[in-house]
């Protein structure tokens, strides 16, 4: 019997389950969705296995796959489409997981050197024992390609600084192993002309790549000396083929695994990365990733957080008893996720309402829990009468205790749009573009609106292996406002504030409440070296303005530049401390980061980390920090030993502004410690036991302004 719901009836005309019984809960959506597509049962499809290593080996031998590596107990295979049931089907095996056709990897598009205190580095000042500048580390890059051609990325002999050269997107010809796809060279190889036919794909072409080297690790040799962080790294790119299950997992091993044969610690940046996922760093490819930093000392990796800050791509919510819902539009792609207690609760439905040329219901189907979907890939058909609305797949997912509720839409027409509706109790959290807001309405017009949802900015940083702990995820803020053009035009925005986080930099925390980003660094408005093949296109279009004088550098941002940049002050301390940890250089930037006007004292937070990227401050212990950029050369203060284990000694210098002079220590909650008069020239002590262990803020103020911030480090 129909059930008619107000103004027209909907009705469910066909429900297609494929079940997998014990063995389809082990698979994610990808691997579901590949696994009951007839079209698909002879193809080969690259898996992360998660499970008994020898017995996921012996299935591959028996099954004619392809056993690749493993990372501890996860395992990168490939196999026929056909046999993932049988492979899901073995007791050994825990986790199946293939790429999500709905989401999509992307990129995340001086005196950069001077914000990230880089200089002092280089010119090894007191108290470094010498300079530094990245030499005998790697650093590696995974991103679209890299125009080897570019003079920063040769030495002063013209060599090649690229160690070697992996293009995944190239057909195979040469390729690595144990990967066995795309082209690999070596450096001499490169200097020998072999690598040509990587500079002649779009990949290299495009420039994002190029650009990023040359932030971390650019030497300046081109015009304009505009120089990278490690300007004498060694470098190991990997041109990503953004459109495979396991391209930037397997670029991360063999990275690391090049530079451990060199005898070299070795940081990568990754500044690309997607926006869907369950954002907690939970996924296969982060926790493989994961074991991969943590396998031996010397080892690090920096990734940029995103550039969706302005965007509202995150829809949490406390479920309750009334029915709320939100909206998506087209072709909608929508993934719910929540921890196992926070969503066992929670009912959901699709529903659908039509916004053109007016507003009307046209109903939902049934509610229903995750609990009877694990595991279950569901084909439905929904109808409006006689009229096909939409085809949707779904399936519920459930690992490493979270559940998963995905829903793919296919609508046969533009003029509606797709409610997800959810009762019951507990909460979830959705991180997708397809909310769409601009049909909003008042409720007086269309009354439903009540119970309507908004999306919000939080959360909105990429997904996967840039939440992991292990990973130093980097925010964007503004690097200058002005630059000489191609026609040595002078290129100004005044609207562009150096110093303040920029509007675009994506944001957490992590869906499991984490910070992210970790810290942040220059990156809008950052000049850096572009594709030399690029740079006809670019004057023959008009983009004169983009380009610096004799066009071997171009103006770019985003988080994209501020992650190397960070990825730079990594290589900077593996050459002073080849095997530290990628927790020792992790808690020697956040731990020494730069406070300032801009940042505020009540650090960390989703937006800023905790504070600006301080090479000279990472490598010297934090004992000296530089201020921020405001403030007049002779007025400040300095603080030492710190971080302190005993007495803290913090010395003031103020030139004529001694009025109502204070010294102002602050807690990471932004709460006051201590207020201290001070005169234009003091010596204060912090007694050893008057401040607990922790990470402090200590901010000089005079003449009704903020003349100063440091932080203080007491140390147990």
């Amino acid at each position: 019997m129909k059930k008619i719901y107000p103004l027209l009836s909907l009705i469910l005309l066909l429900f297609n389950y494929n079940g997998f019984s014990q063995s389809g809960s082990k698979m994610n959506f990808g691997a579901a969705l590949a696994a009951n597509n007839p079209k698909q049962q002879e193809d080969n499809i690259t898996l992360l296995v998660k499970g008994n290593v020898p017995a996921i080996q012996r299935v591959m031998e028996q099954s004619g796959g392809k056993f690749r590596y493993s990372v501890g107990d996860i395992a990168s295979v490939t196999i026929k489409v056909k046999n993932m049931r049988s492979l899901a089907a073995s007791p050994y095996i825990r986790r199946i997981e293939a790429g999500n056709p709905f989401s999509k990897v992307r990129p995340m598009n001086d005196t950069a050197l001077i914000h990230d205190d880089a200089l002092p580095v280089h010119a090894g000042t007191v108290p470094l024992a010498q300079a530094y500048t990245g030499k005998g580390v790697v650093v590696g890059i995974i991103d679209t390609g890299i125009d080897y051609s570019h003079p920063d990325f040769q030495d002063s002999l013209g060599k090649s600084r690229i160690k070697f050269l992996w293009d995944q997107v190239l057909p195979d010809s040469v390729p690595p192993q144990p990967y066995n796809y795309g082209q690999e060279w070596t450096g001499a190889d490169i200097d020998n002309g072999k690598a040509i036919a990587h500079l002649n794909t779009a990949t290299a072409s495009y420039g994002h790549g190029t650009h990023v080297s040359s932030v971390a690790a650019g030497n300046g040799l081109a015009l304009n000396k505009f120089k990278g962080v490690a300007p004498k790294a060694d470098i190991i790119f990997v041109a990503a083929n953004l459109n495979s299950t396991n391209a930037i997992m397997d670029g991360v091993k063999y990275i690391y695994d090049k530079a451990t044969a060199l005898g070299e610690p070795c940081v990568i940046n990754i500044s690309l990365g997607d926006y869907y996922g369950s954002h907690d760093g939970k996924n296969l490819e982060a926790q493989t990733i994961k074991t991969l930093i943590t396998a031996q000392s010397g080892r690090a990796l920096a990734a940029a957080a995103g550039n969706a800050g302005k965007y509202r791509i995150h829809v949490g919510y406390t479920v309750t008893s009334d029915t709320n819902f939100t909206w998506f539009s087209g072709p909608a792609y929508i993934a719910m996720y929540a921890d196992t207690n926070n969503f066992k609760n929670v009912q959901f439905a699709i529903g659908a309402d039509k916004v053109t040329p007016s507003y009307s219901y046209r109903g939902r189907t049934s509610f229903s829990s995750i609990t009877s979907s694990v595991g279950v890939l569901k084909n439905d058909t929904i109808f409006n009468g006689s009229n096909r609305i939409c085809t949707m797949q779904t399936y519920g997912d459930t690992a490493n205790g979270v559940y998963s509720m995905e829903f793919a839409i296919t609508p046969d027409s533009s003029a509606y749009e797709w409610r997800l509706m959810t009762t019951g109790s507990g909460k979830f959290d959705v991180y997708t573009f397809d909310v769409d807001t601009a049909h909003l309405a008042d409720s007086t017009i269309y009354a439903p609106l009540k119970k309507y949802k908004q999306p919000d900015f939080n959360q909105n940083m990429v997904t996967s292996f840039q939440c992991l702990d292990e990973v130093i995820t980097v925010g964007n803020y503004t690097n200058r406002n002005h630059y000489l053009d191609y026609d040595t035009i002078m290129q100004k925005d005044s609207t562009r504030i150096p110093g303040n986080l920029f509007e675009s930099s994506s944001h957490g925390p992590t869906r499991d409440g984490r910070i992210k980003p970790d810290i942040t660094s220059p990156g809008d408005w950052t000049l850096a070296a572009t594709s030399l093949r690029l740079v006809p296109w670019h004057l023959a279009n008009g983009n004169h303005y983009k380009l610096c004088p004799g066009g071997y550098h171009i103006m770019d941002g985003g988080t994209s530049n501020a992650s190397p940049g960070v990825a730079g002050v990594v290589a900077l301390y593996f050459q002073m401390q080849p095997l530290a940890s990628w927790q020792d250089v992790k808690n020697a930037i956040i731990n020494c980061a730069r406070v300032d006007s801009f940042t505020g004292n009540n650090l960390p937070n989703s937006y800023w980390g905790y504070g600006k990227a301080d090479a000279f401050a990472a490598m010297t212990g934090c004992a000296t920090a530089v201020t921020n950029n405001q403030v007049n050369e002779t007025d400040g203060l300095s603080i030492y030993p710190n971080p302190a284990s005993n007495d803290a000694n913090i010395i003031i210098t103020l030139t004529g502004k001694d009025q109502n002079a204070e010294l102002v220590i602050y807690n990471v909650l932004g709460n006051k410690m201590k207020t201290i008069k001070v005169k234009n020239s003091d010596h204060i002590v912090i007694r050893r036991g008057s401040l607990a262990s922790g990470i402090y803020f200590c901010t000089l103020h005079a003449a009704d302004q903020i003349i100063t911030t440091q932080k203080l480090i007491i140390s147990e």
